[in-house]
């Protein structure tokens, strides 16, 4: 009979104990699922001021990199007027910034009638021999369908197909999907615009599993910075040239002037030099004629 009783109470005692473990682990589990809600996609806003922006005052970091990129049409805070500096950049988010980067850019080569085609220059905006560079494991991404989990009516559907059309194939040749909800880390965010603007990596932490909104405003306001610069050189370039071919083309008219003037002094000085001589023939012939009647 005692010995019943002890297996009976050691039965009771492991069934209380694996009832704790079961437990715990749907705890844990469910905590999991709480900490990792779904991603939702968010609309982007469009913002005239910097001030518009509900969650950001002069006093933040990237206050200064965030009214630079918005200055420049720069797509990157939510409709909602918010920010979200602290929040880890999603590769949507950052698709999205990089393509209205671009375009930025595409915009001031317009205006100030630079070839076109210099935006696909190996120094300049999407060199293709960058930008299509493959690894081992990459795949050939150039049309928006190749890519399963992006429907035609997703926000982040046109960037994408901008920046296919324009050549920038390299944030999608690692996969055949946009995964626009997944962090985005720093060294892929540099390797990225290192090859699209060929920005330097200097300031990269190779090791941070993700860059925050604040820091990528700071790296894409520096990147957009310097090509804009770039750009604004090659203006500067330009006029200087077009002066140049000014200066001379006014040089050669006014050299072309005095040798138009020079010759028609010339004409003038011929023909009263010949009139000279012919009023002189004509004397010396009445003076002969005068002498001969003599």
């Amino acid at each position: 009979m005692k010995h019943y009783l002890k297996l009976f109470s050691s039965l009771f005692i492991f069934s209380l104990l694996m009832g704790n473990v079961q437990a715990q682990t749907r705890t844990k589990i469910k905590m999991k699922t709480a900490s990792a809600p779904k991603f939702v996609e968010q609309n982007f806003g469009t913002p005239s001021s910097v001030t518009d922006i509900t969650d950001i005052s002069d006093t933040n970091r990237s206050f200064s990199s965030v009214k630079s990129l918005l200055d420049n049409h720069v797509t990157l805070t939510y409709d909602d007027n918010t920010f979200r500096g602290n929040q880890p950049l999603r590769r949507g988010d950052f698709i999205v910034a990089l393509n209205s980067s671009l375009d930025a850019i595409k915009k001031v080569t317009i205006e100030n009638g630079l070839d076109s085609s210099m935006t696909m220059n190996a120094n300049n905006v999407a060199a293709t021999d960058n930008l299509n560079t493959k690894t081992a494991n990459s795949i050939n991404v150039s049309n928006v369908s190749q890519l399963t989990d992006l429907k035609e009516g997703s926000v982040y559907y046109s960037a994408v197909q901008s920046l296919l059309e324009k050549g920038v194939t390299t944030p999608f040749n690692k996969s055949s999907k946009l995964n626009p909800g997944a962090t985005m880390s720093e060294k892929e965010v540099y390797d990225i615009l290192n090859q699209v603007f060929n920005y330097d990596k200097t300031g990269m932490n190779p090791y941070a599993t993700s860059i925050t909104r604040n820091k990528f405003a700071s790296v894409l306001n520096n990147a957009v910075s310097n090509k804009l610069q770039q750009e604004y050189a090659m203006v500067d370039q330009k006029n200087a040239e077009a002066e140049q071919l000014r200066q001379q083309e006014k040089a050669r008219m006014a050299t072309e002037m005095q040798q138009q003037e020079q010759m028609r002094k010339d004409s003038l000085n011929k023909a009263y030099q010949a009139e000279q001589q012919e009023i002189e023939r004509k004397a010396v012939e009445a003076q002969s004629k005068k002498k001969h009647k003599k």
